[in-house]
């Protein structure tokens, strides 16, 4: 399957062009792969592979001459399948969470009440003279 149409899915080497008018210069390249299996909401799975690189640009010094110029491709395939699964939060959690919110919101403004009717309290006993 194309991998536009994996969800999530990105080709990180699509654009990468390496040349070097150095006719001496190596090249390492060092790829990873994970085995990645996504599944959706409607059980569709896709087969895929996720991969990251890296790359060094040198030039080989031998003793005393140069080494010829060369391209390397070192893969590493990871045993362990990494799996995705799209799930949906059931219902009640989004009431669980409105609820949370509300609840929230009464309780701060309930501590800012009390606050301003304790500051206004003691304002008035200061007027009166009745601080102790």
């Amino acid at each position: 399957m194309q991998e536009d149409n994996v969800p999530g899915a990105f080709t990180a080497l699509s654009d990468i062009q390496m040349n070097d008018k150095n006719s001496d210069s190596s090249f390492d390249y060092y790829i990873k792969l994970v085995p990645t299996i996504y599944q959706d909401l409607h059980s569709q799975k896709w087969y895929s592979y996720q991969y990251t690189f890296a790359n060094k640009h040198y030039t080989q010094f031998g003793h005393g001459h140069r080494v010829l110029p060369a391209v390397w491709f070192r893969y590493d395939i990871s045993p362990i399948t990494v799996k995705y699964t799209e799930t949906r939060q059931p219902f009640y959690h989004f009431i669980t969470t409105v609820c949370a919110v509300v609840g929230g919101a009464f309780t701060v403004a309930g501590i800012l009440d009390s606050l301003v009717f304790t500051a206004a309290e003691i304002f008035k006993k200061a007027e009166l003279g009745k601080l102790s």
